[in-house]
C-alpha cells in the first residue's frame, strides 16, 4: 500500500483527530493542573489517593458495558457470533474492548507513578485520571457517531497514557 494519494480526505481527517486529541489532552492538563497537595507524603498514602482515583476509569467502563447490554437487549441480539448486530452495537463493542486494553495500561502506571512520586507531583495523578476519563468517553462518543471521529480521543488517551507511564519510568529509575 502506498502513501494516500493526494492526501485523501480520510487520512488528513485522521490526522486533523491527531492534533485536537494532542492539543486537547495538553492544552487541559496545563490548564486544570492543581495546587500542590501536602497531605500525601508517604507512599502509602499516595497509593490511596491513586487507588481512590481508578474509581473513575471504572466508571467509564461499567457505563460501557451497560451501553453495549441494553443495546443487545434492545435488538435481542444476545449471541455476539450469530445474531445480526447494528453498527450502534459493533462500534459500542469496539470502543468497550479498546477502553479496556488502554485502562489496562493506565491502571498500573498510575499505581506505580502515585507510589513513586515526589509528595509535591502527585497532583498529576488526578489531572491524569480526570483526563484519561474525558479520552474514553470522547473516543467512544466519536466512534458510535462515525469511526473516523474516534481519534482525537484515541490520542488523547496515547499522550496520556505515555504520560503516565513516562513518568513511572522517570521515578523507578531514580
Amino acid at each position: 500500500m502506498s502513501l494516500p494519494t493526494a492526501l485523501d480526505r480520510r487520512y488528513l481527517f485522521s490526522l486533523a483527530g491527531i492534533v485536537v486529541g494532542t492539543v486537547l489532552a495538553w492544552g487541559l492538563l496545563v490548564v486544570f493542573w492543581p495546587p500542590a497537595v501536602s497531605d500525601v507524603s508517604g507512599a502509602g498514602d499516595r497509593l490511596v489517593l491513586g487507588a481512590r482515583l481508578l474509581v473513575w476509569p471504572a466508571l467509564v467502563l461499567l457505563i460501557m458495558v451497560f451501553a453495549v447490554a441494553l443495546a443487545r437487549l434492545a435488538t435481542a441480539a444476545f449471541d455476539p457470533l450469530s445474531d445480526p448486530e447494528s453498527a450502534f452495537q459493533r462500534r459500542a463493542q469496539r470502543a468497550l474492548t479498546n477502553s479496556i486494553e488502554q485502562t489496562s495500561i493506565f491502571v498500573p502506571a498510575l499505581l506505580a507513578a502515585a507510589v513513586l512520586a515526589d509528595p509535591a507531583e502527585i497532583r498529576f495523578a488526578g489531572v491524569m485520571t480526570a483526563l484519561f476519563c474525558v479520552a474514553r468517553v470522547l473516543f467512544w462518543a466519536g466512534y458510535v457517531i462515525n469511526p473516523y471521529l474516534r481519534a482525537p480521543g484515541m490520542v488523547m488517551t496515547l499522550n496520556i497514557n505515555v504520560a503516565v507511564v513516562g513518568y513511572a519510568m522517570y521515578r523507578a529509575m531514580q
